[in-house]
């Protein structure tokens, strides 16, 4: 299994950094739930899945979105049928290089939106958030 985590070069206006942050909350807090974190950022040509983990038997393939404000929207808005057939494309992508590919998987997002100090004024895992 690959897995890439280097800077693309572009400026992001911090939006990298935000999300960097997001994951690494959503690692921690998702492992506190019983979540065993075996990847992060898995490119492929077809997309990116934010993080791996199990959860129990299911491997669950796990979008992270996060905001600062609601200036863009609520973090779930940004899921949008492209970004959903992506992340399917990229789960089977990466299923496709195990060995041994589970039976039950499902594809889940974590929606966090910071308050004043980079607080979590909300976290939320939304199970089978897109349809494989």
């Amino acid at each position: 299994m690959s897995s890439s985590s280097g800077a693309s070069g572009r400026s992001d206006g911090g939006r990298g950094e935000l999300g960097r942050l997001g994951e690494g909350i959503a690692a921690e807090r998702l492992s506190l739930r019983g979540y065993r974190v075996i990847d992060r950022n898995f490119r492929t040509r077809e997309g990116e899945v934010d993080l791996v983990a199990w959860d129990g038997p299911t491997l669950a393939f796990i979008e992270v979105k996060t905001r600062r404000g609601r200036g863009y929207g609520l973090p779930e808005e940004s899921i949008t049928p492209t970004k959903s057939d992506r992340l399917v494309a990229a789960a089977w992508a990466y299923m496709g290089s195990m060995e041994s590919p589970p039976e039950d998987w499902r594809i889940d997002a974590v929606l966090i939106e910071f308050g004043v100090g980079n607080a979590v004024r909300r976290f939320e895992v939304i199970k089978s958030a897109v349809e494989g």
